[in-house]
């Protein structure tokens, strides 16, 4: 008899650990560690239908994310349908995974599978902002399953009132390419936001363009027109608090534009002025659209680049980097760039184009290049460098003027700095 009671308890003691353990409750991504089981609550912010996997926001950590992986066969998705013969419709696999919308609220329970990654087991939905048609047809569930929240299913039986007046929250995704934003409200709610072309972002009364907002910054959104669903589309854009003036480093994937203030060759490094403040950012990892590496030593101060990347503290590491003319057109590379320079690859070059900024207002000459898209080239000259003119006769570097059209050898050295050897006016 003893005997059959120690193994009660200790049966009693081990269902009562795994309940525990299951019962794990995930707040943030730095709970979710390696082989733990436990559950996680939040917001869609993001769905890779090509991965079965859904992008968290936690409840109570609106600037963090959980990565959920999602059985295309297995995991179990309750309470998005209604129900089949009296019983709660369910979803299993890829089935249910068509089902989850961006800014649905849900419940995740499974295994922690190390980088706070969770291995979902089961997805139920809690609630979501708007009606949304559901996709397939469900199954019944088991005698033995526990039930989803409600028989009759989740979604609303009407769709959300219309969205007329501001919004406010913090930028979580930006897409300036494709002109989309996502938006944390207050309320918790994701919003994508639609920016047509030339939306005005305002900041400090001054204007500027949205690819110059930074992942974490706090904006209130004029509304253009009436919401459809989760969506809406911006009149203007103003940022109320930078992710700079939060006091915390910007995080997650993102943009920044603006002009290069400073090259660190040596640590591949460079700093840009965005308008907003500088940002030393990154091109360890940084190719060009053409996926052609792009290192600082073909940078310049005073170049115009569109980058995109993501935030590792305080600095952006740039995956993509493109040259921009002073209006944020792009500038795409001509056969005709000079290489660049190596301890072995030294040596004179030859350069065309016009001058837009002469010795009398700065230390560089800057030249644009029209063998190279009119991409602006800084050259160190001496003032009395000879100059040939048109008619054969000689000037000196310091009487060229802006918009003279130029052919200038220049000797290129180690760092990337071109330093002018002889100059011809055309």
């Amino acid at each position: 008899m003893r005997k059959i009671r120690a193994i009660l308890v200790f049966a009693a003691l081990f269902a009562v650990a795994a309940f525990g353990q299951d019962r794990t409750v995930w707040r943030t991504s730095a709970d979710v560690q390696e082989g733990g089981r436990g559950s996680v609550t939040g917001t869609v912010a993001d769905t890779e239908n090509g991965r079965n996997r859904l992008i968290l926001i936690p409840d109570e950590a609106s600037n963090d994310r959980v990565t959920v992986d999602t059985d295309s066969v297995s995991t179990q998705y309750n309470g998005f349908g209604g129900t089949i013969n009296g019983s709660p419709e369910i979803f299993t696999g890829s089935s249910g995974f068509n089902n989850v919308r961006v800014g649905d609220r849900l419940e995740v329970r499974g295994t922690a599978t190390g980088g706070n990654v969770v291995r979902a087991e089961r997805v139920t939905l809690l609630g979501r902002p708007v009606e949304a048609p559901q996709t397939g047809v469900g199954q019944t569930r088991t005698p033995n399953s526990i039930s989803t929240p409600t028989a009759s299913g989740t979604t609303p039986s009407s769709s959300a009132p219309e969205r007329m007046g501001r919004v406010e929250g913090v930028l979580q995704q930006i897409n300036a390419e494709a002109g989309r934003l996502v938006v944390v409200t207050d309320q918790r709610e994701v919003l994508t936001v639609r920016t047509p072309q030339g939306t005005p972002v305002r900041y400090h009364g001054e204007t500027y363009r949205v690819s110059n907002l930074e992942v974490g910054d706090r904006v209130r959104i004029e509304p253009q027109g009436a919401a459809s669903g989760a969506e809406i589309r911006a009149r203007s854009i103003e940022v109320l608090q930078s992710a700079q003036e939060s006091g915390g480093a910007p995080t997650g994937v993102g943009g920044v534009t603006g002009r290069v203030t400073r090259v660190d060759r040596a640590n591949n490094t460079i700093q840009v002025n965005t308008g907003r403040g500088t940002i030393t950012i990154d091109l360890r990892s940084a190719t060009d659209p053409a996926g052609q590496p792009v290192r600082a030593r073909d940078v310049q101060a005073g170049d115009h680049i569109d980058v995109s990347g993501s935030y590792s503290g305080q600095t952006f590491v740039a995956s993509t980097l493109r040259f921009t003319d002073d209006n944020g057109a792009p500038i795409t590379p001509g056969p005709s760039v000079p290489p660049a320079p190596t301890p072995t690859d030294l040596g004179v070059v030859t350069i065309y184009g016009t001058v837009s900024q002469t010795l009398a207002d700065g230390p560089q000459l800057v030249i644009r290049d029209t063998q190279n898209s009119n991409r602006p080239v800084r050259i160190y000259a001496i003032d009395d460098l000879l100059v040939r003119t048109k008619t054969g006769t000689y000037a000196t570097a310091t009487q060229l003027r802006v918009n003279d059209s130029v052919v200038i050898k220049a000797y290129r050295d180690g760092d990337g700095n071109y330093i002018a050897q002889t100059i011809r006016i055309r």
